[in-house]
């Protein structure tokens, strides 16, 4: 794994539990706070990360070799849906996991990228007008 991949999981993984965080406080006024927000946001965070991990692991494999990327990379995303599909119906089927909780951090990735861009639209605008 690559340093830039390491440095990159670990910013997404920071950003999507602040937005964790902040799904678990939205629920106090809400009403719906219990140990089943709780613990469907953990679950929801942590393969959210897994499946952005994995994602990066394989497409660097992916890049690295020639032969059978497509395979590979056709394989790996199968089996990242898998995950999320197994994690969404364990939440489903259990009384001590809020299914909601577990399917909306599975967006928070998507997420953690728009605010690093922003964030670094913003550090590259104040070195380029630095330089001026």
């Amino acid at each position: 794994m690559s340093d830039t991949l390491k440095k990159e999981i670990l910013n997404i993984s920071l950003i999507t539990l602040l937005f964790g965080i902040v799904q678990v406080i939205i629920t106090i006024p809400a009403g719906y706070f219990g140990r089943s927000v709780v613990f469907g946001t953990l679950l929801g965070c942590a393969v959210a990360i897994f499946n952005f991990t994995l994602m990066g692991i394989i497409l660097e494999q992916c890049v690295a070799r020639q032969n059978g990327a497509s395979y590979l990379a056709g394989f790996g995303y199968i089996f990242r849906l898998a995950i999320i599909a197994a994690a969404v119906i364990w939440a489903m089927k259990t009384t001590y996991l809020n299914y909601v909780c577990v399917i909306i951090p599975l967006v928070f990735p998507q997420l953690s990228i728009f605010v690093l861009n922003v964030i670094r639209k913003k550090e590259r605008k104040a070195k380029d007008n630095e330089r001026t």
